[in-house]
């Protein structure tokens, strides 16, 4: 008792953790680094935290930590060129990343970053938020839209839910349980008597009960089923009189309502269905301008590099290069035995993060607006990563999404709250296959060739295991990740060389 309560005390596994979406960006960074494996307590803390900047935030931590798992070699680029801009630049690295072998490295090439600044007093500062404004109006426009529709929807849902509390009671008036039935139609009898007859005023049977005298006449309703029953009843004639019309009145309203219950209960249902399909078009259609909207706005890197009243910007631009480690290829160059096999799969990655510090030497008037013509310097670095499956694929979806959180916030989720009951009222039923069973002959074979095939089977897998000795999952994954690692960095040299000598730049 005394050692748990040491451990739970002082150990860092073991100790109090508070909630993550109540820490500050800080502790979560501490705390991650305190842990074993601080990637998977940051993986957990990004799906936690709802509050957007922080999200982010931690995610550049995670993204940071996921890279130097797997990070290799680093090389860097950098020159002057006033009369060239970043295009012939980007597009040269682009090419020759994922360009088939001889003519390039034959990667498989992403755009994971694309952030600038401009300098308040550019005349690029007043074009860029000029068109920024006109995207954010649009998306304002369609996001009206949107709320309107929801709206609707919900309406929907709502009428839609009492529909169904009103239709099971339909249901169970067919039920086969004799409990179950007589209480649904004595539901029944009592939503008759509340919402069609009391319309008769003093001729209403709760009215003939209380104020006329007829005391027995509604108990009388509520326990007849039929008009023979009715009959049969020890009642005063006046009452039948009463009571036998109404009765059959019941019976046709019970008939009907539940048919034109059912009929705009499927109505509703549809109108549901083409309002979800009219949400999820004009989300689409607002995306693209909420995108757009975010992308021309600008970052801020505090650079020295951005003077207010100078004409000049600066961006940041990262392209990742990936590129599958096959196992096959290993057996055929005999770095593997032939036997070998594995299901994991290791990528070689190169990554190129470009900066441009530009200077506009020209500017030109065309019917599309302003073009400006930069030059400047610009500044590359080379990085090779080894990255598995999973870790690239979580890599990706982090990475290449970054700062859409908004556009998901907006547009993509505004029905979370009520998805359940969409699901609930807009999935289409779905008949239940029919599993094939076994026949008894079959499964008598197969019981009594059972046991002869047992010490065949036990003499192969010793055989299997004894070839599979130097074969572990753990050596062959360790030299895929080795394969993949010198991928990785000689493509990496590979290109900083070429693009050295092919720009007439100093190589050895």
């Amino acid at each position: 008792m005394a050692n748990n309560l040491f451990t739970e005390l002082f150990s860092p596994a073991g100790k109090k953790v508070e909630k993550v979406e109540d820490m500050s960006v800080d502790e979560i960074k501490k705390e991650a680094y305190d842990r074993s494996d601080p990637v998977d307590f940051l993986k957990k803390a990004v799906d936690k935290i709802k509050d957007i900047n922080k999200k982010r935030q931690v995610r550049e931590i995670l993204i940071s930590e996921i890279k130097n798992k797997g990070k290799g070699v680093e090389y860097f680029l950098g020159y002057d060129s006033i009369s060239e801009g970043l295009e012939p630049v980007y597009f040269w690295i682009l090419d020759f990343l994922r360009n088939r072998p001889p003519a390039g490295l034959g990667f498989e090439v992403d755009k994971t970053k694309e952030d600038f600044e401009a300098s308040v007093g550019s005349a690029f500062y007043g074009d860029i938020g000029s068109r920024a404004t006109r995207m954010q109006e649009q998306a304002m426009k369609m996001l009206g839209t949107i709320n309107t529709v929801v709206r609707s929807m919900i309406n929907l849902i709502y009428d839609l839910k009492e529909f169904k509390i009103r239709l099971e009671t339909y249901d169970e008036l067919k039920s086969q349980d004799p409990d179950k039935k007589k209480a649904a139609k004595l539901g029944l009898k009592q939503v008759w008597l509340d919402n069609v007859d009391i319309k008769r005023g003093r001729g209403a049977i709760h009215s003939l009960s209380q104020q006329l005298n007829f005391v027995t006449i509604r108990d009388a309703f509520l326990y007849a089923d039929s008009i023979k029953q009715v009959n049969s009843m020890d009642l005063n004639d006046r009452v039948k009189r009463i009571l036998i019309p109404r009765l059959e009145e019941y019976q046709k309203w019970e008939e009907y309502s539940e048919r034109e219950l059912r009929k705009r209960f499927n109505i509703e249902r549809s109108y549901l269905k083409s309002q979800v399909a009219s949400l999820k078009l004009y989300a689409d259609w607002t995306k693209p301008y909420l995108i757009a909207a975010q992308k021309l706005g600008m970052k801020d890197f505090k650079s020295p590099h951005i003077i207010s009243v100078f004409n000049n910007m600066e961006i940041h631009l990262s392209m990742f290069g990936k590129k599958l480690i096959n196992i096959q290829d290993m057996i055929d160059s005999r770095e593997l035995p032939e036997r070998a096999e594995s299901n994991a799969k290791y990528y070689a990655c190169v990554e190129v993060e470009i900066m441009f510090r530009s200077v506009p030497y020209g500017v030109r008037q065309s019917q599309t607006g302003v073009q400006y013509t930069q030059g400047g310097r610009s500044e590359a670095k080379i990085r090779s990563y080894v990255f598995k499956e999973d870790d690239l694929k979580y890599l990706k979806e982090q990475e290449l999404f970054e700062g859409l959180e908004l556009v998901d916030e907006i547009a993509g989720t505004a029905l979370r709250e009520i998805h359940d009951d969409l699901q609930e009222f807009i999935r289409d039923e779905k008949r239940e296959e029919k599993k094939e069973k076994t026949t008894p002959i079959v499964k008598s074979i197969y019981q009594a060739t059972k046991d002869l095939t047992v010490p065949i089977k036990d003499t192969i897998d010793i055989f299997r295991d004894l070839l599979k000795i130097e074969l572990s999952d753990e050596f062959i994954e360790s030299e895929m990740k080795k394969k993949a690692a010198g991928t990785a960095a000689g493509s990496a040299f590979t290109l900083y060389d070429v693009y050295k000598k092919a720009h007439g730049m100093l190589s050895w």
